[in-house]
């Protein structure tokens, strides 16, 4: 039978797949049990809505200690609260998920690269 070359969406799924896999490796190799990815919008609607993200962040990085990895997309509003706000000060449990290039600038935790643009990175949060 013939061999068809996969079609670049598969190839990208593949290639996202791949690099989430090494990751989570990577990740939870560090001791952790659970990963938690952390998404959200990049502003707030409101004080209340930021409150909150800061009240989840605390709880989170304290319930969770020794037991989870935090992993953000490093960008700004709900992400960069709940990083400077859970409490992670061990660098190997709070991660920013960026394409090659770009830093996180958020002053805690470890920035870690992985696809091109925002749509591989999404795919690798899957």
């Amino acid at each position: 039978s013939q061999q068809h070359p996969a079609s670049s969406g598969q190839m990208a799924t593949q290639r996202a797949s791949e690099a989430a896999e090494a990751l989570r490796a990577k990740l939870l190799g560090d001791g952790g049990t659970a990963l938690v990815c952390v998404l959200g919008g990049t502003t707030f609607q409101s004080e209340e809505n930021a409150n909150l993200v800061k009240a989840v962040a605390r709880a989170l990085g304290s319930r969770l200690a020794g037991h989870a990895v935090f992993v953000t997309g490093g960008m700004a509003g709900v992400q960069r609260t709940f990083a400077e706000h859970c409490g992670c000060g061990d660098p190997r449990r709070l991660w920013h998920l960026l394409p090659e290039g770009q830093e996180s600038g958020f002053g805690v935790g470890t920035d870690i690269h992985a696809g091109a643009n925002l749509e591989e990175r999404k795919a690798i949060f899957g």
